[in-house]
């Protein structure tokens, strides 16, 4: 399995600061690192596609590694900055983890694809000040998802969703014009494949907005 951390985006919510970078604990370890410490025991390569003006920020941190790939992209959304790597890769399997989030408690970077399951997402019970800011899932008994909302104030589900372990078929239901890989979900879905869902204890931080990352170091660094 390939693991994805799409490093792409303009950052505009944060000012333009590339949100990889932000600090997650006393020793200024950042985001984009964390995820790489984590993944990297379950990965046979770690993708990582930014834009080329990134790169140097990147390299600067030593990142790049035998088993880690800075990759050179131009792309107009997450969809086919994702799209880019499931060419040049040769894996089967990926799992993708957004490099401004942070888990608190349980991690999913262990997630791993049933045999019927063309996706697993990683859910968490999401907080009150989350709701319609996170891509929202209702599940089954059975640990099926049933249905997916992106970002919907008035959606009354229990469970956000924050990452994801999928087969390389899902390039089968991604629209290039569409924002994010969750859309592509929510196609599949549709369409009657088996998204399983896999349910975390712990806290989900999007630190994407400075609300979040506020939240996020309360929580950390106290």
């Amino acid at each position: 399995m390939d693991a994805i951390i799409p490093a792409a985006g303009l950052a505009s919510r944060m000012r333009g600061i590339p949100k990889f970078l932000l600090p997650c604990d006393l020793d200024y370890l950042t985001l984009i690192e964390r995820h790489i410490e984590n993944l990297i025991e379950f990965s046979e390569t770690i993708w990582i596609p930014t834009r080329p003006e990134l790169v140097g920020l990147l390299d600067s941190l030593g990142l790049a590694k035998d088993n880690v790939v800075i990759l050179p992209v131009r792309s107009e959304n997450m969809t086919q900055t994702v799209n880019r790597v499931m060419k040049v890769s040769s894996a089967e399997e990926f799992q993708l983890v957004m490099p401004d989030t942070y888990f608190y408690g349980e991690t999913p970077y262990r997630i791993e694809l049933d045999s019927e399951s063309l996706v697993n997402l990683a859910c968490w019970r999401i907080r009150p000040e989350q709701l319609g800011k996170l891509g929202q899932v209702d599940i089954d008994s059975n640990s099926r998802v049933i249905d997916i909302r992106d970002k919907d104030p008035n959606c009354k589900y229990d469970y956000s969703w924050g990452s994801l372990v999928f087969q390389k078929d899902l390039s089968r239901y991604m629209d290039m014009s569409e924002p994010h890989i969750g859309y592509a979900v929510k196609n599949a879905l549709v369409s009657g494949e088996k998204i399983r869902a896999n349910k975390i204890e712990g806290q989900y931080f999007d630190c994407g907005t400075p609300s979040e990352y506020i939240s996020l170091l309360s929580e950390v660094l106290t």
